[in-house]
């Protein structure tokens, strides 16, 4: 065989593919269960003990019958939804028009930094999107706008088909960050300015601070933690790893 054709064969597969699927957040969650129950048998003897996973596992139930808690996972998802789209568009296309020029770029992200300090909580989930996506479209290699413009992309089209497939990843990468900085906002907001009426997550974690609930708080946790865990999971993990594989970036020889 000659080094040519040596050099024509595909690499090696180290090892096969494999696919956990859940199985990591199934066996981490049921450590961390574990761990918290230890830690209420610890706490019995505290004058104010923490609630356990079985009295929280109750309280959860509880708040079925009463629909507390499809009052609660309704107003998250549908807040969260459509703010949090709004805040998607706004923040990509502001990001793209500011990343493909300098002069707005230099003008513009100081500000935008600082905004992202401000308490006026509907902006920085917007904000933490654009500069994103700002990012990213910088970070896009000038061969890549080079490549597009020799054949024939401008304007628009240079946009849509180089620059916004290339610094995607990127811009995913700050997507997911402002849903949790979004998600922040939420609870903060109906906590403190109480402009949204009804059974809310803020609501609850407020009622359960001033009367001293430990197991309504934890229960309210636990609905909050597998909530933000199923989006990551169900969404934003299985982006990034179609991203990562369309790219390249994934070897499909080895356990991952």
């Amino acid at each position: 065989m000659s080094a040519s054709d040596s050099r024509a064969e595909p690499p090696e597969q180290i090892g096969p593919r494999r696919r956990w699927g859940p199985l990591p957040t199934v066996v981490t969650g049921a450590v961390s269960a574990l761990a918290w129950w230890l830690a209420a048998q610890a706490a019995d003897a505290l004058p104010s003990p923490s609630p356990s996973p079985g009295t929280t596992a109750t309280e959860l139930w509880d708040m079925a019958a009463d629909g507390r808690l499809g009052s609660i996972l309704w107003r998250m998802a549908a807040f969260m939804g459509a703010c949090f789209a709004i805040a998607v568009v706004l923040g990509v296309a502001g990001g793209l028009a500011i990343g493909m020029s300098r002069s707005v770029d230099r003008g513009l992200s100081p500000y935008l930094a600082a905004l992202q300090g401000m308490p006026t909580s509907m902006w920085i989930p917007v904000a933490a999107i654009v500069l994103g996506t700002r990012t990213a479209v910088r970070n896009v290699p000038p061969l890549h706008l080079r490549a597009g413009r020799t054949l024939g992309e401008s304007g628009t089209s240079l946009v849509r088909r180089v620059v916004l497939p290339a610094a995607l990843p990127g811009i995913m990468s700050g997507v997911e960050l402002s849903c949790s900085i979004a998600f922040r906002c939420l609870v903060a907001g109906e906590i403190f300015s109480g402009a949204l009426s009804g059974t809310g997550i803020g609501e609850v974690i407020g009622r359960s601070r001033k009367t001293g609930d430990l197991t309504e708080m934890m229960a309210t946790i636990v609905v909050v933690l597998t909530f933000t865990v199923a989006v990551d999971r169900l969404v934003f993990s299985r982006v990034q790893s179609r991203l990562r594989t369309r790219r390249g970036r994934v070897d499909v020889g080895l356990p991952h």
